[in-house]
């Protein structure tokens, strides 16, 4: 059975550990991000991806077809399942972000405290 463990959540959406409870090895931990209606599985370094691929995008694109404008209207992210387009205003790319970065913060601060083994 599996198990899903809260490990952030912001107005943009939640992130979740997916723990299966019948498995006695520790394979990589899958996290779900809980956007809208939308669950994307992800491990942390696809996570680490989409935060480049976010603070990429804070600085807008600076070809000649959008008149520097520097602003996007949309950003990709491809995992192995699937390819993801996030439809952006400033609101929602300030919030993914933070989403991102609380997810990693909290997964690096557990592994710190299991590593440590610290209840």
């Amino acid at each position: 059975m599996y198990i899903l463990d809260p490990l952030y959540y912001n107005s943009t959406g939640a992130a979740y550990t997916i723990k299966n409870s019948q498995k006695q090895d520790k394979p990589e931990p899958k996290i779900q991000l809980q956007i809208g209606d939308i669950a994307i599985l992800m491990d942390t370094k696809e996570l680490q991806s989409l935060l480049l691929v976010i603070r990429s995008a804070r600085k807008g694109c600076q070809c000649d077809q959008c008149n520097k404008q520097g602003t996007y209207k949309t950003i990709k992210c491809n995992t192995p399942q699937a390819e993801i387009n996030f439809k952006l205003t400033p609101e929602i790319l300030d919030g993914l972000e933070e989403l991102v970065l609380g997810v990693l913060f909290q997964e690096e601060y557990n592994t710190i405290l299991e590593d440590n083994q610290i209840h």
